[in-house]
Formats: structure tokens, C-alpha cells, sequence
């Protein structure tokens, strides 16, 4: 129908509603086109949807949250139903909104995340403005999470015939579902011995730490980071060791045996955590690679960073997640801007490293990646044993750890190379692995013989040369480095009519070519920095000249 074509094309505009801020008037400049639209529509939920998405038109003295979150939520219903050409909801409509609810949950988290991270800093006429919107994005997430449910359950209700197949059998769903056995109870009374009691006390304590871990389970669900932190409530702590944060001296990471807490550092007094104020957590779900970020670091000159392995990146996202609770908890109390900005700033530097170290990896990976192609190939090709595979050689080469490989290729040329060209190409192959540390070894050799072989051929200029720089086509020249040598044969007009370029290996194939070339005119130069010098010419047919 032509209204739901109009209508999708107004949803690139429809979906500013969702940057809408409470408290001032909503406007769209197809708000009248929309309102014609609503009228025209046969009774459908597509109808119904715009409906609601029209009726914050009507709040000229400004809409409030409710009043957004509303319109908001018609907005994703409205594009599911319009992208799918659908008046009414199907069982596959109804699980794209599932996504797409999800999807904007993700975004909308994401952005109350660094909205409260921005209200740190912001100026006090800014802070109230990002409250607002702080608080109408908490309640959209809300809305999307009902519609969810919502939908959830009407898809249990459908046929199943209307269903997409089910999901993949997890086995951690089997676990949930598992009924735990009863316990048959004992209806005689027996007379309790000694033995009994004692299993009885150790039976209660084993209950209370039961009780303990619900309970801590309970209070992980509604922790603020990824460290699940709890409250500790003894009033004291006796720590094993003490860690004081890098980010802010006035906390410290306290360890007591295998358990880590967070408290304030004044609170430390004589080797005894003083609790009395209700300050110190647990962090229940930490790694050491998070702790050495909250204390170290490991931006000095003191380390040698490598690419970080998939742990490490997650201790790092566990640190930033839990430091920029604690500024947006404590910021103006025990914890200042200057430091805010300043682990800001570090944290900068430190995902800028992160991605060198990953980009010089994949180079590296990439540079061992034929080498240890071309060290198996000989390996099999000489009926050696190799029990490594692929990726644990191109490891290997990347972290120098190549003595056996230079062991095997050199008995392989001990025992089996005579051929002076293949034992060329085998110690090419032990320097290549010897030397990838090291990337200007090959560079500094090359660049000395091409210096080499240019000053030997600059000796020989012969009387009548004709200069002609090359005619090339942009990008087309093969350079080596930055050099390289040209041969033209030009007819009796003096235009090109061949023309064929060498690199400083391929000297001897450029003057046979020289040498055997019948053209009217024949030129071959050397080109080194865009700059052409002639060593050869000849005019007239004659191709024997040197």
C-alpha cells in the first residue's frame, strides 16, 4: 500500500524521537504527514503502533519521560513491522523485535555508560541536562525489557507450526531443570550417639557455608562491575598483604589468602583493617592480570610489553570497568577530577599500545607465515619428521625460539644438498629464521650490493648515449627498493614501441635482452630515485654493442 511505503521512508526521521530530551517539545517536520498517515491506515497494530508514536505530538508543553519512552518503543515496533511489509505481527516479526529490542538495549546501556562518565566532568549547567537523559535512557531500557517478556510469552503461546526451529540443546539448561532428589525422611526416632552429634555439627556447618555462598550469590547479582564485588560486614579485617592502587593512593586492594578487598587506605591502622564504617568489599571475580593493572605501571620503561593474549585484554577491561565506577561513585568525595582525567589519560595510552602491539603481531605473523610454510615443505620433502604444526612454527619464529629448526635445516644440507643453487636457497631459508628479529639484516645487505652493482654499472657510459627517461605508466615500474633498470626499443620516429623493466638481480636476463634485441634504436638505463642514467644505446639496427 502507499501509506506503509511513505511511512518507511520516514523512519530515518522517525527515529530521532529516541534522542528526545523531557521536559521540551518534541518536533518533527513530518509530524502532519504522519498524523494523515494514522488516519488512513485500516485498523491494524501497524495503525495502533503509530498511534502511539503520534500521541507525543500532542504534549506542546513539553513530553516527559513517560511520554518518550512510549513513542520510543512504538518507533522499534513501527520499523520491525515496516521493514517486513506487515500490518500485524507473525512469529518471525516477533522474534526480529526481540533483536532489535536488544540491540537497542546494548546501544542504550552503552550510552548511559559514558553519559555518567561525562557527568564527572561536565559543567553544572550540562549535569542537569545529562540527568534527564540519563534517566529517560534507564527507563527506555526498562520498556524494551517488558516488551521482550512481552513477546517472549506470546511466542510460547503460538503453534508450533508457526515457530522457527528450536534453539541448540545447552546442557546448562538440563542442569537448571534438574529436580534434586528428596530426601527421604525418618519417621522413628533412634537414640543419638556421640558419632551422630559430631556429624550433625559438621552437617549444620556445612549448611551455614551453603547459606553463605546463596547469599553471596545473591549479592553478586546486583553488583555494579564485572569484579562482582559484596559488602564485607565484619568490623575488622586482618589482611596477608596490602596493594595500594596506582589510579588513587587513598585505596588500596587488600588480600587476605586467596580473598582480595577494596577499602580506603586510612583505614589500615597496625596491620588491621578498620571496617567499623562499612567501607570494604569483596571482589569476588578478579584475575592477577587485573590486579597488576589496578597496581602497576606497565606503561614504564621498566616492561617490555607483547602483544596481549586474550586474558590479558580482559583483566584490562575489568580494571577500566571498575575504576570508572569508583570516580562516578566517588568523585568529589575521597576522589578528585585531576585523577579522573588523568586515569583517563592513561588508559588512552594504554588501549593506543594495545593496538601497536596487536598491528605488529598480525605484521609479524604474517612476515613468519611463508617461512614456516617453506621450512615444513623442506622438512617433507627430505622425509624429516616434524610433529609441530603450522601455527606452533610461525610462533616459534615470532618469539626466536628457532634453534631445532636451524638444527634440522642444517642436516638436511649436511646430508643431503650438493646442488650449489639449492644450498644458496637452504641458507637463505636458516638466515631468514636466524635473523627475523632483526628486519634490517636483509635490508642493510641488499641495499649494500644494489649500491654495488649501481657503481660498477656507472662505469660503463658509452660515447654517443641518447638520455631518455623512461615512459612509464604510473605505479607500473617494478621498483627494488628504490631502484631499478629499463630497456626501450624505440622505431625510426623515436617512439616506444617495447619497452621491459629489470630488478638488480635480473642484470644478466637485461643484457641478453640488450644484446638480442633487433629495434631501430635501443636504450637501456639505470633509474634510482626518479633520477634516469643512460649506460647503453644504439641506433641504426645494430644490437651487438656494449
Amino acid at each position: 500500500m502507499r501509506e506503509e511505503t511513505i511511512l518507511r521512508q520516514m523512519l530515518p526521521e522517525m527515529v530521532q524521537i529516541i534522542n528526545a530530551i523531557p521536559g521540551e517539545a518534541y518536533s518533527n517536520k513530518e509530524a502532519e504527514t504522519l498524523l494523515i498517515m494514522q488516519h488512513r491506515l485500516p485498523d491494524s497494530e501497524l495503525k495502533k503502533q503509530l498511534e502511539s508514536y503520534n500521541s507525543i505530538f500532542a504534549k506542546q508543553g513539553g513530553a516527559d519521560i513517560e511520554d518518550i519512552t512510549k513513542s520510543s518503543v512504538a518507533y522499534i515496533k513501527l520499523k520491525i513491522l515496516l521493514e517486513a511489509e506487515l500490518t500485524e505481527f507473525d512469529a518471525k516479526s516477533y522474534r526480529d523485535l526481540i533483536k532489535e529490542c536488544k540491540a537497542n538495549i546494548d546501544k542504550t546501556t552503552n550510552i548511559l555508560r559514558l553519559s555518567k562518565t561525562h557527568m564527572l566532568t561536565a559543567d553544572d549547567y550540562q549535569k542537569e541536562r545529562i540527568e534527564k537523559t540519563a534517566k529517560k535512557n534507564e527507563a527506555f531500557i526498562e520498556a524494551l525489557q517488558t516488551v521482550i517478556s512481552y513477546v517472549e510469552q506470546k511466542i510460547e503461546r503460538m503453534p508450533k507450526s508457526l515457530e522457527l526451529p528450536e534453539k541448540d540443546f545447552d546442557f546448562a539448561d538440563e542442569e537448571i531443570n534438574q529436580e534434586k532428589p528428596k530426601e527421604k525422611k525418618v519417621d522413628s526416632e533412634t537414640k543419638v550417639t556421640v558419632t551422630e552429634r559430631i556429624q550433625k555439627f559438621i552437617s549444620s556447618g556445612k549448611e551455614k557455608r551453603e547459606i553463605d555462598e546463596r547469599l553471596k550469590d545473591a549479592e553478586k547479582e546486583g553488583a555494579g562491575t564485572r569484579c562482582k564485588e559484596i559488602p564485607y560486614y565484619e568490623k575488622s579485617l586482618a589482611p596477608t598483604e596490602v596493594l595500594v592502587c596506582k589510579d588513587f593512593e587513598c585505596y588500596s586492594l587488600i588480600k587476605k589468602r586467596e580473598n582480595v578487598y577494596f577499602g580506603l587506605s586510612k583505614n589500615l591502622k597496625n596491620k588491621i583493617y578498620d571496617n567499623k564504617d562499612g567501607s570494604l568489599i569483596e571482589l569476588t571475580e578478579i584475575t592477577d592480570d587485573f590486579l597488576q593493572f589496578m597496581t602497576t605501571d606497565i606503561l614504564s620503561d621498566e616492561f617490555e610489553l607483547h602483544a596481549f593474549s586474550e586474558e590479558e585484554k580482559l583483566g584490562m577491561q575489568m580494571y577500566f570497568n571498575f575504576v570508572s565506577k569508583c570516580f562516578e561513585n566517588h568523585i568529589g568525595t575521597t576522589l578528585t577530577v585531576a585523577e579522573y582525567l588523568a586515569f583517563k589519560r592513561y588508559y588512552n595510552r594504554l588501549v593506543s599500545e594495545v593496538m601497536r602491539l596487536e598491528a605488529e603481531k598480525h605484521k609479524d605473523y604474517y612476515r613468519a607465515l611463508p617461512i614456516a610454510e617453506q621450512y615444513m615443505e623442506i622438512m617433507a620433502s627430505y622425509d624429516m619428521v616434524q610433529s609441530k604444526s603450522k601455527r606452533e612454527v610461525v610462533e616459534d619464529i615470532i618469539s626466536n625460539e628457532v634453534g631445532g629448526y636451524l638444527d634440522n635445516l642444517r642436516l638436511i644440507v649436511e646430508h643431503h644438498i650438493v646442488d650449489e643453487k639449492a644450498k644458496q636457497d637452504m641458507s637463505h631459508l636458516i638466515e631468514e629464521i636466524q635473523f627475523f628479529r632483526d628486519e634490517n639484516h636483509f635490508k642493510d645487505r641488499d641495499e649494500g650490493q644494489q649500491a654495488k652493482t649501481s657503481e660498477n654499472l656507472m662505469q660503463i657510459q658509452p660515447t654517443g648515449f641518447i638520455p631518455q627517461i623512461p615512459m612509464y605508466q604510473p605505479g607500473t615500474a617494478p621498483f627494488i627498493g628504490n631502484m631499478y633498470f629499463t630497456l626501450q626499443c624505440l622505431d625510426e620516429n623515436k617512439r616506444v614501441v617495447d619497452e621491459a623493466y629489470f630488478a638488480t638481480a635480473n642484470m644478466p636476463q637485461a643484457m641478453e635482452d640488450y644484446r638480442s634485441r633487433n629495434a631501430y634504436i635501443k636504450r637501456f638505463g639505470l633509474v634510482q630515485d626518479g633520477r634516469f642514467v643512460p649506460l647503453l644505446s644504439s641506433e641504426g639496427g645494430t644490437y651487438d654493442e656494449e
